[in-house]
């Protein structure tokens, strides 16, 4: 009797009246209310339950709608060195410093790179290069840009204090780069940066360049953060260029480019086809030297085309607006110019 009396109380489901009828129960209002106060208890546990599985549950991460970027082909070639006794205690310092920043150029998702491991000159020293010596290493990696440097200086700085009872000395790293149009080999743009060391310590070649090990020392951090503030330049400064690829094939309205997926073409996406008119250079004089200088080809637009099809590394698109096509033919060698990128 008391368990069955017990079970009435403390299970809901249980019926009180049958309860009452087998004399389990000496109070049918008290039962009713038990009933309803457990019912009521019952569904405050399970939304707690719900509440508290809540808490623990990682969030779905909110959708991102990703802007498509066409990528622009860079290539970076070798850094001089212009003493190489400073750098003996690094690994691949003239390597080391093009590789590092084409691969955080990469990982920005705004480039497709490459590595010369030539320099831009014909020397071992790094001369301003020829118009024609810059072409020609764009084509070699099929690049749109041409970017190179040099390391200026990585030696120690000596600071004398307290009329020279103390002396402050720290290593420091200063390289120069420039940026150049492959297409028709015209500078763009030069930056000189400076980075200073917290010490003197040397890094040893038994770290390699680039490794968790090389930017835990102080010179190594300094390197860094020359690479960290070059990336942001080279960025900056080709972001007004649009991008521009190269006629590889004509037949006919059909015309076949050497980019595709790779450089976030897709079907749909239309071009401005622009050729060189079959005329002489632009030629000119420096303002400071009475010799000529190169400033280019004038170039006629040939109207647009539209692709049609994407590989991987090259797309094929149809003429439009062919009638435009008044002052010259297109053809292998002429150029597509993709302004932007529709979402």
């Amino acid at each position: 009797m008391m368990g069955h009396r017990i079970q009435c109380l403390f299970d809901p489901f249980v019926s009180c009246d049958r309860a009452d009828r087998l004399g389990l129960s000496a109070n049918p209002r008290k039962s009713s209310s038990t009933k309803r106060a457990w019912m009521t208890s019952f569904v405050l546990m399970l939304a707690f339950s719900q509440t508290a599985c809540s808490l623990f549950v990682k969030p779905k991460p909110v959708p991102v709608v990703e802007h498509r970027v066409l990528k622009k082909k860079i290539v970076m070639t070798g850094f001089a060195v212009k003493v190489p006794l400073q750098v003996q205690d690094l690994d691949d310092v003239a390597q080391g410093i093009p590789r590092e920043m084409l691969s955080r150029l990469e990982r920005t998702g705004n480039f497709l790179t490459r590595q010369s491991k030539d320099l831009l000159s014909f020397e071992l020293k790094q001369d301003p290069p020829s118009a024609q010596l810059v072409k020609q290493v764009a084509a070699e990696n099929d690049a749109q840009f041409v970017i190179a440097g040099e390391v200026r200086n990585a030696g120690i700085r000596s600071d004398k204090k307290l009329f020279g009872l103390m002396e402050n000395r720290s290593r420091h790293i200063e390289i120069e780069f420039a940026i150049y149009d492959g297409l028709t080999g015209a500078f763009l743009s030069r930056h000189h940066l400076y980075r200073p060391a917290e010490d003197d310590a040397k890094v040893g070649r038994d770290k390699p360049f680039g490794s968790v090990a090389f930017y835990a020392t102080s010179f190594g951090k300094a390197i860094d953060s020359v690479i960290e503030e070059s990336v942001a330049w080279i960025r900056k400064d080709l972001a007004v260029f649009p991008m521009m690829s190269r006629i590889i094939q004509v037949n006919g309205n059909q015309i076949m480019l050497d980019v595709g997926v790779n450089s976030s073409l897709i079907v749909g996406d239309v071009g401005l086809v622009v050729s060189d008119y079959d005329q002489l250079p632009t030629i000119g004089l420096t303002a400071l030297q009475a010799r000529p200088s190169y400033y280019g080809i004038a170039q006629a637009s040939m109207g647009n085309v539209k692709l049609n099809q994407t590989q991987l590394q090259f797309a094929i698109g149809e003429l439009q607006d062919t009638g435009e096509a008044k002052a010259v033919k297109v053809k292998v060698g002429d150029f597509v110019r993709f302004d932007g990128a529709k979402p």
